[in-house]
């Protein structure tokens, strides 16, 4: 899965949610955002500690290397509506099997948890930092698939940035 704006594409997938809290305070309108994101398994070997230190170094650098990072960059209008909702942030979906929750939210923070059952599962906790009206950072944590299945985390970095209220081209 591309990481595309994290905050606008992957919690596309989420449920819908009413916000009553003060929104964040941003500016609405063509935003900037980078994203990186960092792929893992969620499952290690659970016989690590009975290794020599040897054995153990090798399947930890194998490890490692499955960990893919990912960055994108996007540009994306934020409508008020949007912002005052929370969609901007974390998203809407279609799926029926999710749900999201508002946790926090003030002017300068927002935090909110992700919960998919069914065949597709996931949750995760997305939040969200206005540094000032026109810089946003923040983070997304996220596990894919049934804990007694594989499983698929994901940790991202996000960036964002306010480049001007017109939206047209």
């Amino acid at each position: 899965m591309k990481s595309i704006l994290i905050c606008l594409s992957l919690p596309a997938m989420l449920a819908g949610i009413t916000v009553f809290a003060e929104p964040l305070k941003v500016k609405p309108g063509l935003w900037e955002t980078t994203t990186t994101t960092e792929k893992k398994s969620a499952r290690e070997p659970s016989n690590l500690d009975r290794l020599t230190p040897e054995q153990r170094a090798r399947i930890e650098k194998k490890l490692a290397a499955r960990v893919k990072r990912e960055t994108s960059d996007i540009r994306a209008c934020l409508s008020e509506a949007q912002i005052r909702s929370g969609d901007a942030f974390i998203g809407k979906t279609h799926r029926a099997t999710c749900s999201r929750t508002i946790k926090n939210q003030t002017s300068s923070d927002l935090v909110a948890t992700v919960e998919c059952s069914g065949a597709n599962r996931m949750n995760g906790r997305i939040t969200m930092h206005a540094a000032d009206p026109e810089h946003m950072n923040g983070t997304a944590d996220m596990t894919y698939g049934a804990v007694d299945k594989l499983q698929l985390q994901t940790h991202s970095e996000i960036t964002s940035r306010w480049l001007k209220a017109d939206c047209a081209k």
